[in-house]
């Protein structure tokens, strides 16, 4: 029984003592991912990985390309330093269904992966800092 509360009184011990103050701090970061003639990417996720820890912000690609960055929270930014970046989309168009919304072109599936993307991404420790991805579309011919 002794070992029991003990246990709990652990596990207890390390929820509370397991975030907060430990956290690393981050930094607003909002941005766009648009093509290379401008136009921007409609759908899909940014997603940021820390060269320096062990830490990932993702954001969702709105319609006209924008992006807020959360690691923690939603929209509390990444943290500073560099990073790696990845853009990734599911689109699923078989044709069985007819689709009304217009996704806009997809990204090269390149981009989907830390180990082929090129992008790449500094965040300042500041109180904003503002991105733009350049992507590529997938080629149509694949």
């Amino acid at each position: 029984m002794n070992v029991l509360h003990a246990g709990v009184s652990v596990i207890v011990c390390l929820a509370v003592l397991g975030c907060g103050e430990s956290q690393i701090p981050t930094y607003p970061v909002f941005g766009t991912v648009v093509f290379e003639d401008g136009s921007p990417a409609r759908t899909g996720t940014v997603e940021l990985e820390s060269l320096d820890h062990q830490l990932s912000a993702t954001g969702t690609i709105r319609e006209d390309g924008s992006f807020v960055l959360g690691t923690y929270k939603s929209n509390d930014g990444a943290c500073a330093g560099q990073h790696r970046a990845i853009v990734v989309q599911l689109i699923i168009n078989d044709g069985t269904v007819k689709h009304s919304k217009d996704h806009g072109k997809p990204v090269d599936p390149l981009f989907a992966s830390y180990n082929t993307s090129p992008l790449t991404a500094t965040v300042q420790a500041q109180e904003s800092n503002s991105l733009m991805l350049i992507v590529k579309p997938r080629d149509a011919s694949r």
